[in-house]
């Protein structure tokens, strides 16, 4: 017997349901295999570099905080964070009632490396350990920074696009001022504040000190490439010359840049 048309109007509906069924577990699968992969992770991180041997060193950072309550400063303190020297004693100060991350050191001492040096194929390998110094000289001219850093995953989704009030940033006492984004890549809003740091020490001679301290919240997600959102505060101090005591740098903050998913 030949189908009838009703027959094959049927297998057809039959073979429709079962596209679209396999469809949508496959579409059901592949979101719960994205939700598998997504994050949100901090990071607060400070880089410090100094030319000349520090000596009696008093440095006072900023902090990440939220409602006055400092954040991820003290997994640098109990030792769990990264690249904090073993010589250096860490902890958190309130001055004037703005949480603070107190460094000391009895001595610091710089760290100069040589170029990377290519190496050419049948050439003898280099050696293992570069070359160091804790001068500049045109052998080592490289000065490396001090990197400490904590990174730590969140378990809630960051809420990057409006972070003040929100989320941890860097000395909330000041006024965030609005800022023009620049760049056509910028999206999302950019505010500057100003943000403190305080140093003391010795030393043989007039040091040129840079601090960098930065918090950043982050977003992500595996959809066939990884996807993210990210808020950062950030600042930068350039104190040239034995500048010490109190100096305040300008912060700026960045939201709502990346893609939402």
């Amino acid at each position: 017997m030949k189908p009838t048309s009703r027959g094959k109007t049927r297998t057809l509906f039959i073979l429709i349901v079962i596209i679209v069924v396999v469809a949508a577990v496959v579409s059901f699968l592949w979101d719960q295999s994205c939700r598998a992969s997504e994050r949100h992770d901090y990071s607060y991180e400070i880089e410090i570099s100094y030319n000349t041997t520090l000596e009696n060193v008093t440095l006072l950072v900023p902090v990440p905080e939220l409602d006055g309550t400092p954040a991820f400063a003290d997994i640098l303190v109990n030792g769990t964070g990264y690249g904090v020297p073993e010589d250096w004693n860490l902890s958190i100060e309130d001055v004037n009632g703005t949480p603070m991350l107190a460094i000391q050191a009895a001595r610091m001492v710089p760290v100069f490396h040589a170029y990377p040096v290519p190496v050419e194929p049948g050439a003898s390998p280099l050696p293992a350990t570069p070359q160091t110094a804790t001068e500049y000289s045109a052998g080592t001219p490289v000065l490396m920074p001090i990197h400490l850093a904590v990174m730590i995953p969140a378990n809630q989704t960051i809420d990057t696009r409006n972070p003040l009030g929100h989320e941890p940033v860097l000395d909330t006492n000041g006024q965030f001022i609005p800022a023009d984004r620049t760049t056509a890549a910028s999206r999302g809003d950019a505010f500057l504040h100003q943000v403190p740091v305080y140093i003391r020490y010795t030393s043989d001679r007039p040091a040129d000190i840079w601090i960098r301290v930065s918090i950043e919240g982050v977003n992500s997600i595996w959809r066939g490439g990884w996807l993210s959102n990210v808020y950062t505060d950030r600042v930068f101090f350039k104190l040239n010359n034995g500048v010490q005591g109190w100096v305040a740098g300008e912060g700026t903050l960045t939201t709502g840049n990346g893609v939402y998913y």
